[in-house]
């Protein structure tokens, strides 16, 4: 737990630096993180599902793709073609794994699916991050806020008070208590966050809404986390941050929210 402690302070302490300066002329600093993070999050991502496979480079094409993907769009979502950009891309990558499907016999229908998975998973919520914090410091910060308060409440009370198994299966030690805990207090006081620093310029009740909305969302990117540990039989994706283990052990709920949020504030 001591280990657990000063890993997570020291993680908050960088990512509060990184999305302070991250703008203007060093706007480069947060969205070059964002790249980062997403590179090795489909890194252990892919090394999870090769896990006992022969190695070979075709069951690896997914981190390059994933890395020219997130880079290209944090850099040029704001350009007036980005969205045909994403369109091209996708239908290219779908074209290109399935001329090596059709090509390969070592490529079966399990590899097509899972590294297109990849791609999509390693890659979405971060360049949700960074289209975020361009819109403003303090939805970024909102949306972090949201998924710690909510991780932080549901395993405090679920420990104290949970008695009803969320998913036993999943993630045996999350209770409905827990869950309940966190979607009410973290989104509450997320909420409040928002609100008081107009952060959408909207009533309480839209306030309220949206984050018991990215509340619950967080919470099913953390199972769906859980599962395809629990499904690869490992318990995290890598030990890069001592105490917490991956990249995608550290971000799963909040990526999940990001592009959730992305979507809201696309549409706003």
């Amino acid at each position: 737990m001591k280990q657990r402690i000063i890993t997570g302070t020291l993680l908050v302490i960088i990512l509060g630096l990184f999305i302070y300066f991250g703008e203007g002329n060093l706007e480069f600093l947060f969205s070059g993180l964002c790249v980062l993070l997403s590179l090795i999050g489909v890194i252990e991502f892919s090394r999870m599902i090769n896990k006992g496979k022969e190695f070979a480079l075709i069951n690896y094409l997914s981190v390059p793709f994933t890395f020219v993907f997130t880079l290209l769009s944090v850099i040029f979502f704001t350009a007036s073609w980005y969205y045909l950009f994403v369109f091209v891309y996708l239908v290219s990558l779908i074209l290109i794994y399935a001329l090596i499907f059709v090509f390969c016999n070592n490529f079966q229908i399990k590899d097509f699916s899972e590294q297109l998975l990849t791609i999509f998973y390693t890659s979405l919520g971060f360049i949700g991050f960074a289209y975020l914090r361009i819109i403003s410091i303090h939805l970024i910060i909102y949306l972090f806020l949201v998924a710690m308060l909510t991780d932080v409440f549901a395993y405090f009370i679920g420990i104290k008070f949970g008695k009803h198994r969320l998913a036993l299966k999943i993630s045996p030690k999350k209770s409905v208590e827990g869950a309940v805990a966190g979607l009410v207090i973290g989104g509450t006081l997320s909420a409040l966050y928002a609100y008081f620093l107009d952060v959408f310029d909207q009533s309480i009740i839209i306030v309220l809404l949206i984050s018991f909305c990215l509340s619950v969302i967080s919470q099913i990117g953390d199972l769906v986390a859980s599962k395809f540990k629990r499904g690869y039989e490992i318990k995290d994706y890598s030990n890069i941050f001592p105490g917490h283990g991956g990249v995608l052990d550290r971000f799963d709920s909040s990526m999940f929210a990001a592009l959730f949020l992305m979507v809201i504030m696309m549409v706003m």
